[in-house]
């Protein structure tokens, strides 16, 4: 039933159970979207023959589960101020955009670009000068769609704390496949289990996967081309993979980029301060 005829027709319903529709509510709202998108999502998730909800009493609802919209929250720059510092100890290189993302996802904060841009201005002017001095880069990236690509790479800046990196994307969503650590990413049997763990949750694989020249893509490359071959035997001969040279593979080499300028340098002090403390010993491989 369309949200048209609920809000001509709910007069004979009674509300849905709030228990019943609140989980969709906060999945929908952290999503941000707005409230006839979430209403029109939450009417697939009850029994319409039953109970009716119109876009006003949706916002009453939302309202009492104390998610209010930005205007609603009525945040300035001195009312995010000591969030902000918090913040900027973790992630100092984050952006506007950034920043918005994480008071919206990390503190349940929904604050305008103008005030986070102002509060920049006011209160971190040296690093808008220093965002405003940066070149950016343009590279095309070209996807046909959802899943004809999954771009996978490797990343060592942290290996001299013994931590090594590994990535998943999808770069026509943006999704991040998979990101994870340990004290090594070049055994492909390790590597080959990322991509298996998404494969068996998703239950699917993409048209191909990329990634640099390694030994340590070798498994993903082998088993993307079997698991093909074995559902398409026209495909017997090819491989369905693909070897990017130096810098090509672009879309992981953004990920590891945002991660470095907006994570790494906070998380990396944090990691500093543990070494200088004794807490960590980067040469003791129990630690890692």
């Amino acid at each position: 039933m369309s949200v048209h005829n609920v809000l001509h027709h709910r007069p004979d319903f009674g509300t849905a159970p709030i228990e019943q529709i609140t989980p969709h509510v906060m999945q929908l709202w952290k999503a941000c979207r707005t409230d006839k998108e979430m209403l029109e999502e939450v009417l697939k998730h009850i029994n319409t023959e039953e109970y009716g909800i119109g876009l006003t009493k949706f916002k009453a609802i939302r309202k009492s589960l104390g998610l209010h919209c930005t205007r609603q929250q009525g945040h300035t720059t001195e009312s995010i101020r000591s969030v902000m510092v918090h913040l900027c100890e973790m992630y100092p290189k984050a952006g506007v955009c950034k920043t918005i993302s994480l008071l919206f996802h990390e503190m349940d904060m929904s604050v305008s670009r103008s005030i986070v841009r102002e509060y920049f201005t006011t209160y971190e002017p040296d690093l808008v000068r220093q965002w405003k001095a940066q070149h950016l880069q343009w590279w095309r990236f070209w996807a046909a769609g959802v899943n004809d690509i999954w771009a996978i790479d490797q990343h060592d800046k942290w290996l001299w704390f013994g931590l090594a990196l590994h990535t998943g994307i999808e770069p026509f969503s943006g999704r991040i496949m998979w990101m994870r650590i340990w004290h090594s990413n070049r055994n492909p049997q390790l590597i080959l289990s990322y991509y298996l763990d998404v494969v068996d949750e998703l239950g699917y694989i993409p048209l191909v996967t990329q990634s640099d020249p390694g030994t340590e893509n070798f498994g993903i490359a082998n088993a993307q081309t079997m698991l093909h071959q074995w559902h398409d035997r026209s495909l017997l001969g090819t491989l369905q993979h693909r070897w990017m040279r130096t810098k090509k593979n672009v879309m992981p080499e953004i990920t590891w980029s945002q991660l470095w300028r907006r994570f790494t340098p906070g998380f990396e002090s944090l990691l500093d301060w543990g070494v200088e403390q004794g807490w960590y010993d980067c040469d003791n491989t129990l630690q890692w």
